[in-house]
C-alpha cells in the first residue's frame, strides 16, 4: 500500500518550475496559477525565485517579463476594442468599463517596469550662457543659545530652573 502525499509540493520540481513558467509567459498571474491543484504556493514560487535556484530563477524572471508584454499586448486591444451594444449604438457602460480596464493596465505596468512605462520626469535649467547659475551655500552666525549657568549668573531672581525629572508626565 503506498502512501500518497497530502498537501501542496513545496520541494522544487523542474516539470512543475516550467509549467509555472509557461503559464506567467501567457500572461497568467502567479496566485492564479498556484491556486490550482497541484501547484506550490505563490511563497514557495517566490521563494525558489528569490533563492537563485537555476535555471529556475532566469527562467522566472523572462517569464515575468514576456507576461508584462503581454499585458501590453492586452492594453491595446482593450483599447481598439468596439463599444457597440446590441442595439447598434455606443454603449457608454462598455466605454467605462474598457476605460478602467486600460486604465488600470496602464497603471500596472507603469510601476512594475517604470523604465518602459513609467511617465518620463524631466528637470530642465536654463540660464544665461555668458552667466552661468552659481549655487552657494553660506554658513550664517546666529546668536548662541545661552548657557544655563550664565542665565543663573545674571539674575537668580528672575531664571527658574526645573529639571527634567520634574517635568509633569503627559
Amino acid at each position: 500500500m503506498s502512501v500518497s502525499k497530502r498537501g501542496r509540493p513545496t520541494v522544487y520540481n523542474q516539470r512543475i518550475a516550467d509549467q509555472i513558467c509557461d503559464r506567467l509567459a501567457e500572461g497568467e498571474q502567479l496566485e492564479v496559477i498556484c491556486s490550482d491543484p497541484g501547484m506550490p504556493p505563490a511563497s514557495t514560487v517566490r521563494r525558489w525565485a528569490c533563492e537563485g535556484r537555476e535555471p529556475f530563477s532566469s527562467s522566472y524572471a523572462r517569464a515575468r517579463s514576456i507576461g508584462y508584454e503581454r499585458l501590453a499586448f492586452e492594453l491595446l486591444t482593450i483599447s481598439d476594442a468596439d463599444c457597440i451594444g446590441p442595439d447598434g449604438r455606443a454603449d457608454n457602460a462598455l466605454v467605462q468599463k474598457q476605460r478602467l480596464q486600460a486604465d488600470t493596465r496602464k497603471w500596472l505596468l507603469s510601476k512594475l517596469l517604470p523604465r518602459q512605462y513609467g511617465d518620463r520626469v524631466t528637470a530642465e535649467i536654463a540660464g544665461d550662457a555668458e552667466r552661468p547659475i552659481v549655487t552657494r551655500i553660506e554658513l550664517v552666525p546666529v546668536d548662541p543659545v545661552p548657557r544655563l549657568q550664565e542665565l543663573t549668573a545674571r539674575d537668580d531672581d528672575e531664571v527658574t530652573v526645573t529639571p527634567l525629572q520634574a517635568l509633569p508626565s503627559r
